[in-house]
């Protein structure tokens, strides 16, 4: 019955894909009529295909602005850690452990970080592996005490310790034990 039906539409001339959608062809609709119709597709897929490139265009260059000023900021910090007066070499490896904690540093930035602490943790290592105090502690009495026998260490010592502890973390690497410890010392 069905292929009765198309052979009798194919005889009036409507083709089977008109007979699927339900749609007859008209032959008053000029060809220009439906190449303007496609053609004002075409535009709106293609204004579409822009707006997703604008899109992504707009997103990369902020991310790339956001890992710009980032940089800056490592640089200004790596600047102070290698500056002569403590408090200065305190201040940049705190912040360049905040920034080692960023989503913005990769894979080698991470590792450049955590070669900025091998100097000074060769040092501290070199004096002792713990236990730690800070030197501005107060000094030990005559008497011996738990503090007498502690290495004492440096407030910029301490922070390049944070940083490598941060840079082990964030690439997933295990911070030696006394590292970690130097990391936590604090004021007595």
């Amino acid at each position: 019955m069905a292929a009765g039906l198309l052979s009798e539409a194919t005889a009036q001339g409507i083709d089977a894909w008109h007979l699927a959608s339900g749609t007859l062809p008209t032959a008053s609709q000029p060809w220009y009529e439906v190449a303007s119709t496609i053609a004002t597709l075409v535009a709106a897929i293609g204004a579409i295909g822009a707006i997703i490139v604008g899109i992504f265009t707009i997103r990369q260059r902020a991310d790339a602005d956001a890992r710009s000023q980032w940089w800056s900021r490592v640089q200004w910090a790596v600047d102070l850690s290698f500056d002569e007066e403590r408090s200065r070499r305190t201040v940049g490896f705190e912040a360049l452990a905040l920034l080692a904690r960023s989503s913005l540093a990769r894979a080698g930035d991470l590792e450049f970080l955590r070669g900025l602490t091998l100097e000074p943790l060769a040092v501290v290592s070199g004096r002792g592996d713990g236990p730690f105090t800070l030197d501005d502690a107060p000094a030990p009495t005559d008497r011996v005490s738990s503090l007498s026998h502690r290495v004492q260490v440096g407030r910029d010592e301490v922070a390049a310790a944070q940083l490598r502890a941060a840079t082990d973390a964030a690439q997933g690497l295990p911070t030696p034990p006394w590292i970690l410890e130097l990391a936590g010392t604090r004021a007595a």
